[in-house]
């Protein structure tokens, strides 16, 4: 888990710098902070498993959560960036996805 987190950071300030470099700063905070809250999942996955309920009903809640939190970091840059910021929660949710997928084949 702490490899999905790294390296959704690393990626997010990958973002940040080229968003930067291109003089669009905002749109690559946006990215980057998305990138940040998407890879909480994880965590907050590993705490569902233990919670004693659905973990289907936890994935549905955890999505909407992380959604309205996307939105609201949009918000308090520029709400015309939440697509950004929504794109980076997906983008994290991918890689969280490859890791686990890597982790199961080596074991």
């Amino acid at each position: 888990m702490g490899g999905t987190v790294a390296a959704c950071a690393v990626g997010g300030l990958a973002a940040m710098a080229v968003g930067a470099l291109l003089g669009h700063w905002q749109g690559g905070l946006a990215l980057g902070l998305g990138l940040l809250l998407g890879s909480v999942n994880g965590l907050l996955a590993l705490r569902a498993l233990g919670a004693g309920t659905s973990f289907a009903a936890t994935s549905l809640g955890r999505l909407a959560l992380l959604s309205a939190a996307g939105i609201g970091v949009a918000a308090l840059i520029d709400l015309r960036l939440a697509p950004l910021v929504l794109a980076g929660i997906a983008v994290a949710q991918l890689v969280l996805a490859v890791a686990s997928a890597v982790a199961m084949v080596r074991t």
